[in-house]
C-alpha cells in the first residue's frame, strides 16, 4: 500500500505530466477498442455473406427432375457446402409472376416450360466457392453457372486490407503510449534520484524502489483504458443508426452485453500490463545500483 500511496503522491505533484500520460493512453485504447468493434463487425459481415447463396447455376430447359434431384444430392454431400436450394420451374414461374404482376402481357407470354430450374449453393468459406463452381460445371444438365468472382475477391481483399491497416495502427499507437509513459516516468525517476539514493543506502531493495513507478504506469494505463472505452462506446452509439440502415439485413446489432464485458476486461488487463511494464522499464534504466 505504501508503494501505491507513493504513486498517487507522485501523480499529484506533477498533474500535467499525468494528464499527458492518461490522454495518450486514452487515445491509444480508444483506437484499439474502435478497431475491435470494426473488426468484429467486419467479421460478422463476411460471415453473413459467406452463408448466403453465392453461386447460382441454371439447368437446361429440358433438364429432367431426376437430374435436378441428383444435382441437389451431389452438392449437399460436399463437405465444404453449407446450403443447397433448388428453384423448380414452377417456383421460377411464381417468382416471375410476382416480379411482373403489373404487366399482364408479359405474364401471358411466359409459362413454366420455358423457364429453367436453378440451384443455389453456399459454401462454408469464400475460398471454397471456386471449387463449388467447378463441381456445378461438371454436373449433367447444367447450362450456366453464375459466379460473382469479382465480388468475392473484393470482399476478401477488403477484409485483408482492413486487418493489415488496423493491426499497423494498433501497433503504432501502443508503441507511442509505451514511449510516452516511459519518458514521463523516467523524468519522475530523475527528479527523485537523490531520494532514491538515500533509500538505497538505508537498505531498500531495487524492487521496493521501482514498485511505485510501476504502479504509476498501471494507474495511467487503467485510467486511459476506461476513458478510451467510453469514447469508443459513445462513438459507436453515435454511428449505430447509420450503420444499421447501411448494413440492412446483416444481423450485427444489437451487440451482446458479454462482448462489451469481454472487451473492457481484456482492455483493462492489457492497459495494466502496458503501463506497468513501461514504468518498470523506465525505472530500471535509471535505477541500476
Amino acid at each position: 500500500m505504501n508503494s501505491l500511496y507513493a504513486s498517487l503522491a507522485s501523480i499529484r505533484r506533477s498533474p500535467y505530466q499525468a494528464l499527458v500520460a492518461v490522454l495518450t493512453m486514452m487515445v491509444t485504447f480508444a483506437v484499439l477498442f474502435t478497431l475491435s468493434f470494426f473488426f468484429t463487425g467486419a467479421h460478422e459481415v463476411l460471415k453473413f455473406y459467406e452463408s448466403k447463396p453465392q453461386i447460382i447455376a441454371f439447368f437446361n430447359i429440358d433438364a429432367t427432375t431426376e437430374q435436378v434431384d441428383a444435382a441437389q444430392k451431389t452438392m449437399t454431400a460436399k463437405p465444404y457446402v453449407s446450403q443447397v436450394n433448388i428453384t423448380t420451374k414452377e417456383q421460377a414461374l411464381e417468382l416471375y409472376s410476382q416480379q411482373f404482376k403489373e404487366s399482364p402481357l408479359l405474364l401471358e407470354l411466359v409459362t413454366a416450360d420455358i423457364l429453367p430450374a436453378s440451384i443455389e449453393v453456399s459454401s462454408d468459406t469464400l475460398e471454397n466457392l471456386a471449387q463449388v463452381k467447378k463441381d456445378l460445371d461438371a454436373l449433367p444438365g447444367i447450362e450456366n453457372v453464375q459466379y460473382q468472382e469479382s465480388v468475392i475477391d473484393t470482399l476478401r481483399s477488403w477484409s485483408d486490407t482492413t486487418r493489415l491497416i488496423g493491426a499497423t495502427a494498433g501497433i503504432v499507437f501502443v508503441n507511442l503510449a509505451f514511449l510516452v509513459i516511459m519518458v514521463i516516468i523516467g523524468m519522475r525517476v530523475s527528479m527523485q534520484k537523490r531520494n532514491i539514493g538515500i533509500m538505497r543506502l538505508l537498505g531498500a531493495s531495487k524492487w521496493y524502489v521501482k514498485r511505485p513507478f510501476m504502479y504509476e504506469g498501471m494507474i495511467y494505463g487503467a485510467t486511459g483504458a476506461v476513458l478510451g472505452w467510453g469514447v469508443s462506446f459513445a462513438g459507436l452509439l453515435y454511428i449505430m443508426p447509420w450503420a444499421q440502415s447501411f448494413l440492412g439485413e446483416v444481423p450485427i446489432f444489437p451487440i451482446p452485453l458479454n462482448f462489451y464485458l469481454i472487451q473492457i476486461g481484456i482492455g483493462l488487463v492489457a492497459s495494466l500490463v502496458l503501463g506497468g511494464f513501461a514504468g518498470l522499464v523506465a525505472a530500471s534504466r535509471l535505477i541500476k545500483n
